[in-house]
C-alpha cells in the first residue's frame, strides 16, 4: 500500500478502559460481537464477556443493531466495537493519546468499525487521519457499522484495499 499504518495495542488499552468503565457503572458482564480481537482482550483483562462471532461461543447469522443487542442481552454491557457510549470513546481517545504521545501530521489508521480512528480524532483534533479498511478480517468494511458516517465526517480520507475512497459517496 505504501503508507505506514499506525500500530499499537489499541484493543488491550480498550479492554482496560472498558473494564474500569463497567466497574464504575456497576456492570459485571459484557457482550461483544467481534471477529475475536476485542473479545479476546476483554477476556484477558478479566472482563466476564460473552463473545459472539465466528470464533465465539455463539455465531450470529445476521448483523445485530445496537437496539437488537440491548433487547437480546439486557443485562450485559455492549462492548462491541463501534457501539460504545461517547463518554467512553472520549476516555479511550485519552488513553490512546497517553500511550502514543505526539503523532505526525497525517496518520493512517487500520479501521473496521471505525471506533479507533474516531477515538483518536477526539484526542487529536488537529491531526489528519486516514481510515484504512480491508487489510484483514479485523478491518473488513461493513456498511452496517454505526460509526461509518462519523468516520466519513472526521477523516481526511478513507482507503479501501489500499485505494482512496470517494469520501463524498
Amino acid at each position: 500500500m505504501g503508507v505506514k499504518l499506525l500500530r499499537f495495542p489499541h484493543k488491550r488499552i480498550r479492554a482496560q478502559v472498558i473494564k474500569q468503565y463497567m466497574k464504575q457503572a456497576g456492570q459485571t458482564r459484557a457482550v461483544c460481537f467481534s471477529c475475536g480481537n476485542a473479545a479476546d482482550e476483554l477476556e484477558k483483562a478479566g472482563v466476564d464477556v460473552l463473545h459472539i462471532g465466528a470464533h465465539g461461543v455463539l455465531a450470529p447469522n445476521k448483523w445485530f443493531t445496537q437496539a437488537e443487542i440491548k433487547h437480546t442481552f439486557p443485562d450485559y454491557f455492549d462492548a462491541t466495537s463501534g457501539h460504545l457510549p461517547m463518554e467512553l470513546m472520549v476516555a479511550l481517545g485519552q488513553a490512546y493519546a497517553a500511550h502514543l504521545g505526539a503523532l505526525p501530521e497525517t496518520v493512517y489508521v487500520p479501521s473496521g468499525s471505525g471506533e479507533t480512528v474516531v477515538c483518536l480524532k477526539l484526542a487529536y483534533p488537529d491531526t489528519h487521519f486516514v481510515a484504512v479498511y480491508n487489510i484483514d478480517d479485523a478491518t473488513a468494511f461493513s456498511p452496517y457499522c454505526p460509526l461509518n458516517a462519523l468516520v466519513r465526517l472526521l477523516c481526511d480520507d478513507i482507503l479501501f484495499d489500499g485505494r482512496a475512497d470517494l469520501k463524498s459517496g
